[in-house]
């Protein structure tokens, strides 16, 4: 199947749910990380991640028509597009305040056998929505991640900050999704997930409901030149506010 423009899929998944900021010169220090990434319906990509302790870059490798930077400091999300030379621009929205009204059970376990990744041991992080049973029917598997402590924490933790970001648009414009389609998994998916998973190590490889899968496939430590991280100063920006 013939996929859309890669970084036009990256924004939809952001949406699934100012003023131009120019670095002063000089470098990062910065990791970065190489997911192989699947969806429902598209063919299969891979996005290139650079991550410094400030900020996210996300770039499909075989895309160039946009890319995505999370400003960390400024908590805001620039959605690049070069085609229309536009910047969507997504800003913080609170978290949920809601509790959900479902169980969520959580599974945290080494995995046995597992080869170590870096010299560490690789542990598997299950979410379940429902009581979290075997038997019950309404427990149903949402997210299943391996994941290795201590691997690359920076890095994890400048993920989780974006997750986080993410999440609280997401229920900004729950409104937009009809009803039928909040499931449990869903709305833990997109709403309660807060990444949580990046505080206890780096995902390694990620399975969820939604029919979205990704694995890493290399990483490094490196030295990024801050323009990496600049927005084009020249381009129009615009947002979509949400109905809440």
């Amino acid at each position: 199947m013939t996929r859309l423009s890669n970084h036009a899929v990256l924004t939809a998944i952001l949406l699934g749910i100012t003023t131009s900021s120019t670095l002063a010169g000089g470098q990062f220090e910065a990791v970065r990380l190489v997911y192989h990434e699947i969806e429902t319906g598209i063919d299969p990509y891979t996005v290139e991640y650079t991550v410094s302790k400030d900020h996210v870059r996300i770039d499909d490798t075989s895309d160039s028509s946009g890319y995505i930077v999370f400003d960390i400091e400024g908590r805001q999300v620039y959605s690049v597009s070069h085609h229309n030379k536009s910047i969507l621009v997504i800003p913080e929205y609170p978290a949920p305040a809601e509790k959900p009204a479902f169980g969520i059970d959580i599974e945290y376990k080494a995995l046995d056998g597992a080869p170590k990744i870096a010299g560490k041991t690789v542990y598997n992080y299950r979410v379940r929505a429902g009581t979290g049973t075997e038997t019950d029917a309404s427990s149903a598997i949402c997210m299943d991640i391996q994941l290795v402590p201590g691997l690359m924490p920076d890095a994890a933790k400048s993920l989780q900050a974006f997750q986080i970001h993410m999440a609280g648009r997401n229920a900004a414009s729950l409104d937009n999704t009809p009803e039928e389609y909040r499931t449990p998994c869903f709305l833990i998916g997109q709403i309660h997930n807060q990444g949580d998973y990046y505080a206890r190590g780096l995902p390694i490889q990620e399975w969820h409901s939604s029919g979205k899968s990704r694995q890493l496939v290399d990483f490094e430590n490196t030295t990024v030149d801050a323009s990496v991280f600049d927005i084009p100063a020249d381009y129009r920006q615009f947002s979509i506010e949400s109905k809440n």
